[in-house]
């Protein structure tokens, strides 16, 4: 590991000149649970490493303005813990549970986990779902981006050298909403996502899908919306029937997004199951049928 200066602001402000000073030769750290070891096995040239665990004021959730806000620093423990998470947004709540270990999720910040958006990462999927917006703040201001725009380039992130994310929000779920996730990995523990599945179902009155979002991980670089799912599914009643086909639909996304590796024969498979599992917790955040973790 070659040396570098080591900073732990205390302030926002502080944090933000330091990114400044240090624009395009700086590390972030917060949990630390991927950057160390890119440190460790020397995959990231940096001139300094900036601490921003003491920068309390970016861990919180709450719903504002009708709008759940996550602080970038909130650890997936605290939010795993979060009552209104846990009764009202199921999908991010599962997500949470099952990042991970108990250590993990001691450590791993929701900032941390969207900014390095890992192929195998398990929250980028689920805010996607939620049609979140990630609030990116420098020193000379701040601005806002939606989720889907932030990952819009395969090889990296939209967030600037000098930047901070400080915040990522969502329309607080209304009544006749479902969330629902769940990932594929080859183990049972400390599972690393192979296929992961978040939806948004929102139906009306008469009990049909108004609204469908529907995002695929693990297979493309990024997660990645699924428009002929949602559109098949829009306007259909909420029924384990009208979820049936969307198993083979998933499959052959799959295939589509990645015809030559070699995962793909496994993937196209594999996402049945995740694809029957999760519209069946669908189902049960709608008091419809039973889902099981």
């Amino acid at each position: 590991m070659k040396a570098f200066n080591f900073y732990t602001p205390k302030t926002l402000t502080e944090a933000l000149d330091l990114l400044n000073q240090y624009k395009g030769r700086a590390t972030v750290i917060a949990g630390g649970t991927d950057v160390v070891i890119e440190l460790t096995e020397r995959q990231r040239d940096t001139d300094c490493v900036i601490n921003i665990n003491k920068l309390n004021e970016l861990r919180y959730c709450k719903v504002e303005d009708g709008k759940v806000k996550i602080g970038a620093l909130t650890t997936f423990t605290e939010l795993e813990n979060d009552p209104y998470i846990r009764e009202n947004v199921k999908g991010l709540h599962s997500c949470a549970v099952h990042v991970g270990s108990p250590q993990i999720r001691n450590l791993g910040t929701i900032g941390g986990n969207v900014v390095n958006c890992s192929v195998a990462g398990d929250s980028p999927t689920t805010f996607m779902a939620l049609d979140a917006t990630v609030v990116l703040q420098s020193k000379a201001g701040k601005r806002e981006m939606k989720l889907t725009d932030f990952y819009a380039n395969c090889k990296k992130t939209q967030i600037a050298d000098d930047e901070l994310m400080t915040e990522i929000y969502f329309d607080a779920p209304a009544k006749g909403i479902a969330t629902a996730t769940m990932k594929l990995g080859k183990r049972k523990a400390l599972v690393i996502v192979v296929v992961g599945l978040a939806v948004l179902v929102e139906k009306d009155d008469a009990g049909n899908i108004s609204r469908a979002q529907v995002v695929i991980g693990g297979v493309s670089p990024k997660p990645a919306r699924l428009p002929k799912v949602e559109e098949y599914l829009v306007g259909k009643p909420v029924s384990k029937a009208t979820f049936a086909p969307c198993a083979d639909m998933l499959s052959d996304a799959v295939r589509e997004m990645i015809p030559t590796r070699a995962s793909m024969p496994y993937k196209k498979e594999g996402v049945k199951g995740v694809s029957d599992k999760t519209f069946g917790r669908i189902l049960a955040d709608f008091g419809l049928q039973e889902g099981g973790r």
